[in-house]
């Protein structure tokens, strides 16, 4: 009996002393530092602190910081987080452009030329620039998907408390988020200076938290934890000797700008708090897409502090009552989208048509609604905010129209030389208007000078701003050189062709796909001997006007038609002449291309092209080229003429290094194998044998277009290098 008794007030003794000690658990915050990519490592450590059962008191974050900290404390899982971000498109939302596939084709139509990533405008007597390299449209509604879009009063009220730092552009001083919109408080905490526009909240301008507070430990120190647990993933200082490029000095000076507060802040840790320095040697800022490794780095700097780590743990059935109350916010539905912005040219009633819905939406489809919006390239931001209305869920959409339109202006240029003495060199040029009216109608003009000069201009006006059809007129001025090539890899004469034609046409728009187009065409042409024999061919009777009818069909959803990797493009084109100067009774003639792209994990991609043109065999205005690099190594550009070819080529390529997002989009090796062939050959009238041809290169996808170098080798052609920059792939 005294032995029961004995036992039983040594259980009230431990109860006792058990409940004394959760009365004095230390409470732990975890600050989480900026850093770009490198920032996933802080999942990789909250992911450690799970399984050792450390509860958070609150979270402060800075920068990537900011998105990570944010996401985990709305309440999202971190296997959640791990798998949206593996699953992210990172190529695409760091480009600031949407999928070119999801782009209607009137707003991609001239992208396979090689104009510049950049498009300047003109507006109020003003010469405009984008306000940043890159647009955050995808970032944002990205981030809004990761916390379902989270408002509160306060980020106490989270699932987790949480602070989030920016910075103040005018005065340099640090801004703390303690509540409101959720995603825009981790919006403004990324802002990049330069790289991505800053963001204004009442009456501030706010760019990247790291420039005033890059390890926010203030904000958690004193208030709401005993204990830090700071997570540095800053980039660290490249030594002298390794300041050999321009990345690597970029890379310097973003250590320098956040470098004197980092110290600042840590100076204030006492021996109790918890430093982590993730080993993240070679890992850029930028290399969101290497988002598993940097992860598991994170994982294995936890790991290593695991001992000291697990002291702050706490019994399972106490961690789980601390993970019960983490609870993700609501899944809202939408009942209804309220419109607003400043509208200088975009009409409001056609935006407020193309956002209107008629039934509830989830998150996801608002999302798909806002981007297919952007994705017409007339706006800078789609961004949102929700709120209750008599129970009813209400998005209020705001809208920024683009900031250079409507009047865009791009530039660009092209380069090809071989080493077997072929080079080229053409200046391009575009100039669009959109909305010149509240139908959405647009005028496009295009030049391009140096190699094969061309003028073109069209107008094009939709019947309605939601109407798939529409009218269109147009003319072009083109002037093509041929070099001919007998029994010889040195052109023997030379053609000059001259082409005006004029268009009028009624189409249907096919949205992202394409579009197809029936209508009037009238042309002159004239071909004209620039060098060569005269009595090579028999040009007295070189000049010809035709007009009539004509229906074209064009298919395309390559992902970049200048670096393709996977997607088709299909043009198909039918004529039917009713008069021609040349010919009392005109045939009609067909010409049809496709072109197949595509790749798999490796980089494997295929491309067939066949082009073909049924007419009159003299009939110089259906002349098809091979030659040149990649479209039959070994052959100099348009060695082959004829009026009905086919080409296939297989290529491989590896990605050995990444660029920053605003410079492009990496470096690449790779090889390729063709096979092609032609019909019907100038000026002989042959046809060749199936024709093998490769070449192996380097080549970088940049800002300045695809820039290639190369060595290719054809059958019956000749070893030759290359350069290219910006021509046709």
């Amino acid at each position: 009996m005294m032995r029961s008794a004995w036992l039983a007030c040594c259980l009230l003794c431990f109860s006792a002393l058990a409940t004394a000690a959760d009365a004095v658990a230390p409470r732990i915050g975890v600050v989480l530092g900026g850093g770009g990519a490198r920032g996933f490592a802080h999942l990789g450590v909250l992911q450690e602190l799970e399984k050792l059962h450390v509860p958070i008191a609150c979270i402060a974050g800075t920068s990537a910081g900011a998105l990570i900290g944010g996401a985990y404390a709305s309440g999202q899982p971190l296997d959640e987080l791990e798998r949206q971000f593996a699953a992210a498109d990172w190529e695409t939302l760091l480009s600031g452009k949407p999928r070119r596939q999801d782009v209607p084709y009137s707003r991609k139509q001239s992208d396979s030329r090689n104009y510049f990533d950049l498009t300047i405008g003109f507006r109020d007597g003003k010469w405009r620039l984008p306000k940043a390299a890159i647009n955050a449209q995808g970032i944002d509604l990205f981030i809004r998907q990761l916390t379902r879009a989270r408002s509160e009063a306060s980020f106490d009220q989270l699932a987790i408390p949480f602070r989030a730092v920016a910075t103040d552009l005018e005065s340099g001083e640090p801004v703390v988020f303690d509540g409101g919109d959720l995603s825009l408080a981790m919006r403004a905490s990324m802002a990049v200076p330069g790289m991505f526009a800053p963001v204004e909240d009442r009456d501030r301008i706010l760019v990247d938290g790291g420039l005033a507070r890059q390890l926010p430990v203030e904000e958690l120190q004193g208030r709401c934890a005993d204990v830090l647990i700071v997570i540095d993933v800053g980039t660290p200082p490249v030594p002298r000797e390794q300041l050999g490029s321009f990345l690597d000095v970029l890379d310097q000076t973003t250590y320098l700008m956040v470098a004197r507060n980092s110290r600042e802040s840590l100076a204030r840790l006492g021996p109790q708090d918890i430093l982590i320095r993730p080993q993240l040697d070679g890992v850029s800022p930028a290399d969101f897409g290497d988002n598993t490794r940097i992860i598991e780095a994170g994982r294995q700097a936890a790991r290593a502090l695991a001992p000291q780590l697990a002291l702050l743990g706490v019994g399972a059935e106490q961690y789980a009552s601390w993970q019960q109350a983490r609870q993700p916010g609501e899944r809202p539905r939408i009942d209804r989208i309220n419109l607003a912005g400043d509208f200088n040219f975009v009409d409001p009633q056609a935006m407020q048509q193309k956002l209107s819905i008629s039934s509830r939406l989830g998150l996801s489809a608002l999302h798909q609604k806002l981007d297919d919006v952007f994705a017409e390239g007339d706006l800078d931001k789609l961004d949102y905010t929700l709120r209750r209305d008599n129970g009813s869920h209400v998005a209020d959409v705001h809208l920024q129209e683009r900031h250079t339109g409507p009047n865009y202006i791009r530039g660009g240029l092209e380069l090809r030389s071989s080493s077997q003495g072929d080079a080229t060199f053409s200046l391009l040029g575009e100039y669009k208007r959109s909305w010149l009216n509240s139908a959405g109608g647009s005028l496009l003009g295009e030049a391009k000078l140096g190699e094969e000069p061309t003028f073109r201009a069209e107008w094009q006006q939709p019947l309605s701003a939601s109407s798939p059809f529409f009218l269109s007129a147009g003319a072009s001025w083109r002037e093509k050189r041929y070099n001919l090539y007998i029994d010889s890899h040195q052109p023997t004469a030379e053609l000059i062709r001259q082409t005006n034609t004029v268009n009028l046409d009624t189409g249907l728009g096919l949205g992202k796909l394409g579009e197809w187009r029936n209508g009037w065409y009238a042309s002159r042409d004239s071909l004209a001997l620039g060098t060569g024999f005269r009595d090579l061919l028999d040009l007295s009777d070189a000049k010809s006007r035709e007009q009539g009818l004509r229906s074209k069909l064009i298919l395309d959803q390559l992902d970049n038609p200048r670096w393709p990797r996977n997607g088709f493009a299909v043009q198909l084109e039918a004529r039917k002449p009713l008069h021609r100067t040349d010919d009392p009774s005109p045939q009609p003639s067909a010409s049809f291309m496709i072109d197949t792209v595509s790749t798999d994990r490796h980089d494997i991609s295929w491309r067939l092209t066949l082009r073909g043109g049924y007419s009159d065999k003299n009939d110089a205005a259906e002349v098809f080229e091979l030659g040149g690099f990649r479209n039959l190594s070994g052959y100099q550009p348009g060695e082959l003429l004829g009026h009905q070819m086919a080409f296939a080529r297989g290529m491989v390529s590896w990605r050995v290094s990444s660029l920053p997002s605003a410079l492009g989009s990496g470096l690449y090796v790779g090889a390729s194998a063709e096979l092609g062939r032609m019909w019907s050959t100038l000026p002989l009238d042959r046809s060749t044998r199936w024709l093998p041809a490769g070449s192996v290169f380097m080549g970088a996808d940049t800002l300045l277009g695809p820039v290639f170098m190369g060595i290719g080798h054809g059958k019956q052609g000749q070893l030759t290098g290359y350069f290219n920059l910006g021509v046709e792939y």
